[in-house]
C-alpha cells in the first residue's frame, strides 16, 4: 500500500494505491477534511475538488456540524452522500462520506456504535473493482470519553 500526502495546500490530499486488491493497478483518491462546519464551506470545498485532476472519488468529512436534514440538502456536484452520522444530543461534530457518482458502494450501518462526542463514525464498502474495501470516517471529540471510544 502506498500513501502519498500533499500538504502544500490548506487541505490534505491523500492518494492511495492498492494494487494487491484491485484488478488493475488503479489509484483511488480519498480526500479527508476536518472541516469544522460544512455549512459555510461547501462552496469552497466544491471549488477545491473541481480543480483537482485526477478525480477525487471519496471525500471524508469530520466535524460537519450539520443536522441530518441539512446534510441531505448540502450538494456537491457529481457526488452523493454515501454515509453519515449527525449528533443527536449535542451541537457540532458529525462525520460523513461523500462518494463520486461513478463509484459503486454500499452503506454500512454502524449507528449502534455511535455515542455523541465519544465516537462518531460512518462507513461504506466499495463494490466491484474495489472488492472488500471499506472506508470509515471516525471522529472523537477531545471532550469525549476515551474509554468509550476504545470499547
Amino acid at each position: 500500500m502506498i500513501l502519498q500526502t500533499d500538504t502544500s495546500h490548506r487541505y490534505k490530499k491523500h492518494s492511495l494505491n492498492i494494487p494487491n486488491i484491485l484488478n488493475t493497478n488503479q489509484t483511488i483518491k480519498i480526500f479527508h477534511q476536518n472541516i469544522r462546519s460544512l455549512r459555510n464551506k461547501a462552496n469552497e470545498l466544491s471549488c477545491h475538488i473541481q480543480d483537482d485532476p485526477p478525480l477525487i472519488y471519496i471525500i471524508c468529512i469530520s466535524e460537519h456540524h450539520l443536522k441530518e436534514f441539512e446534510l441531505q440538502l448540502t450538494h456537491l456536484a457529481n457526488y452523493s452522500l454515501g454515509a453519515s452520522y449527525c449528533r443527536k444530543n449535542f451541537l457540532k461534530g458529525g462525520v460523513s462520506i461523500v462518494v463520486h457518482r461513478n463509484l459503486q458502494y454500499n452503506n454500512i450501518n454502524i449507528d449502534e456504535h455511535n455515542i455523541d462526542k465519544d465516537i462518531e463514525a460512518c462507513a461504506i464498502q466499495l463494490d466491484s473493482t474495489f472488492n472488500k474495501l471499506c472506508i470509515l470516517a471516525i471522529y472523537r471529540s477531545p471532550r469525549g470519553d476515551f474509554t468509550n471510544f476504545l470499547q
